[in-house]
C-alpha cells in the first residue's frame, strides 16, 4: 500500500476541539469506526492509580524506542507533531512508514470483532507532543485512504508544556 501522507500534510482532514482531528475517508464509508489516541508516558494516566494501559481498551503502540525523539533537536522541541517540520522528521526515520501501515492494517482488523464496535487504540511517546502525535494521525490516513474506516483522533497531552528531561 502506497501511504497517502507523501507530502506530510494530511488530506481530507479537519480540526475538532483544540486537540482533535478526524480523517474523513470515502463518505460511504460510513459511521467512526476507530478513536486514536495520543499520550506521553512521562504524564500521569488520567485516572488515578491507573497504569497508562488501562486507559486504553484495545491497542496501545508504545513508539519510545522506535524513533529518534524530535525534543532532542531544539529547534523541534517547543513543536509538536502538528507541525510539518516535525511529521517530516518523524515519518523519514527508518521503518516508520512501514510501522504505519503495519499497524493499520492490525487496527483494521480489529474493527469488526470489536465491541460494541469502536475500535480504542493509542499511540504513546515520552511527552504526548511529537511522535505519538504523528504516527496517531499518519494511522487515521492510512485507515481512512487505504481500508475506507473512519477515525477520530484525540491529542490528550498535546498542550502541556515540554517535559524536560
Amino acid at each position: 500500500m502506497e501511504p497517502p501522507f507523501d507530502t506530510f500534510t494530511w488530506p481530507a482532514a479537519r480540526t475538532f476541539g483544540d486537540h482533535g482531528l478526524i480523517v474523513d475517508p470515502d463518505p460511504a464509508a460510513g459511521p467512526l469506526r476507530v478513536m486514536l489516541k495520543s499520550f506521553g508516558h512521562l504524564h500521569e494516566p488520567i485516572y488515578t492509580g491507573r497504569t497508562a494501559a488501562a486507559d486504553h481498551r484495545h491497542l496501545v503502540l508504545d513508539v519510545r524506542a522506535l524513533f529518534a525523539d524530535p525534543y532532542l533537536k531544539p529547534e523541534m522541541r517547543e513543536m509538536t507533531g502538528r507541525d510539518d517540520a516535525v511529521r517530516a522528521n518523524v515519518l523519514a526515520q527508518p521503518g516508520a512508514v512501514a510501522y504505519v501501515i503495519a499497524h493499520a492494517e492490525a487496527i483494521a482488523a480489529t474493527v469488526a470483532p470489536a465491541k460494541p464496535g469502536l475500535v480504542d487504540a493509542s499511540v504513546g511517546c515520552a511527552g504526548g507532543r511529537h511522535r505519538s502525535v504523528v504516527i496517531a494521525e499518519a494511522l487515521s490516513l492510512v485507515l481512512a485512504h487505504g481500508y475506507g474506516i473512519a477515525a477520530e483522533i484525540h491529542h490528550r497531552d498535546i498542550h502541556r508544556p515540554v517535559v524536560r528531561r
